[in-house]
């Protein structure tokens, strides 16, 4: 699989594996979307590869026996550890150790990918530093994590790290049309844009709907003001779309807050950062004061979904804050 941009990760990768120079456990961090699991899973696929193994120089083949097993997620020397619900759980935990207590079934690797391990409860984090800190032989531990999540600093420091950051937009994009030929060119600049890079992020949204979400939602901002019922109306409709899909409404109050930034430096500052025309207005429309206040009502709608709290009430009070429904508020 081809892999776009994080140069120096594929370097460091190869590396180790060129010089047979393996450590026991890998940690991928960086945001999310940015490829943490595609590169660890292409490396798994290398260390198990037929002819990558007797030829540490060459990628994955991807047609022999293991390369097959692996894109059909059938490998017997690799296992996967997810989140179940919200987080690992100690028992998936377990269920690892007592494997890598038997040799690989085919080869000489076992390789067990444990994605999202900041997710770990902290009984399953405590089991897993046990593994890291006495590796049986015959195993390499890849971790996926986000990097603006937390990990015990005990697991960070037994990992070789391996640090991913989000793509320059243009690459950005090249990858999101790789995997969405059908969308058009300017759709997937402004997809890369609004996942800040992170193709892997714009990938999982319905990109038929989030596109004219965003333009509604920033058109809404910019927009007039008009009586305080037609207000009231249009923030509720927006808020039920966002709820509909929670990721997705999440996902889009970060270029939302990034626009807000820019025109907040634009009245304190007079410096224009971003030249998106649906905003243009509510530069103008609001003062530093009142840009604040929305900035700060977007934080708090996101650490709100972040703590699982209801979607659609957290969206319907954002967006009567936004724009100006409140008796408090500054339209």
């Amino acid at each position: 699989m081809d892999i776009l941009g994080q140069d120096k990760a594929q370097r460091l990768l190869a590396h180790a594996r060129q010089h047979a120079r393996l450590a026991h456990a890998y940690l991928f961090t960086g945001p999310e979307g940015c490829g943490k699991s595609t590169l660890a899973r292409r490396f798994a696929t290398e260390l198990l590869c037929q002819e990558a193994s007797a030829d540490p120089t060459v990628p994955a083949c991807g047609h022999c026996a293991s390369c097959r097993q692996m894109l059909s997620g059938s490998h017997p020397d690799c296992m996967v550890i997810e989140p179940d619900g919200q987080g690992i759980r100690i028992d998936a935990i377990r269920q690892m150790k007592e494997a890598l207590g038997f040799p690989p079934l085919e080869g000489s690797v076992r390789v067990v990918l444990v994605r999202k391990a900041h997710t770990m409860r902290q009984e399953a984090a405590n089991s897993l530093l046990k593994i890291l800190e006495e590796p049986p032989p015959g195993n390499v531990l890849l971790l996926t994590a986000d990097a603006s999540a937390g990990i015990l600093a005990t697991i960070r420091s037994r990992c070789q790290q391996i640090p991913l950051q989000a793509l320059p937009l243009p690459l950005a994009a090249e990858a999101i049309r790789q995997q969405q030929p059908d969308l058009k060119e300017s759709d997937c600049l402004e997809l890369a844009r609004l996942c800040g890079g992170c193709p892997g992020q714009a990938l999982s949204m319905k990109q038929d709907s989030v596109l004219p979400l965003y333009h509604d939602l920033a058109s809404a901002l910019g927009a007039s003001v008009t009586s305080l019922a037609a207000q009231v109306q249009t923030a509720l409709a927006l808020a039920a779309r966002l709820a509909a899909d929670r990721d997705t409404g999440l996902l889009l109050l970060s270029p939302l807050c990034t626009l807000l930034k820019d025109a907040l430096a634009e009245r304190l500052c007079g410096v224009t950062q971003n030249s998106d025309p649906l905003l243009a207005a509510a530069r103008e429309r609001w003062n530093a004061e009142q840009l604040s206040a929305k900035l700060q009502a977007i934080e708090q709608a996101q650490e709100a979904l972040h703590s699982n709290c209801n979607p659609a009430l957290v969206f319907e009070v954002l967006l009567l804050e936004l724009l100006g429904c409140y008796p408090h508020s500054c339209a």
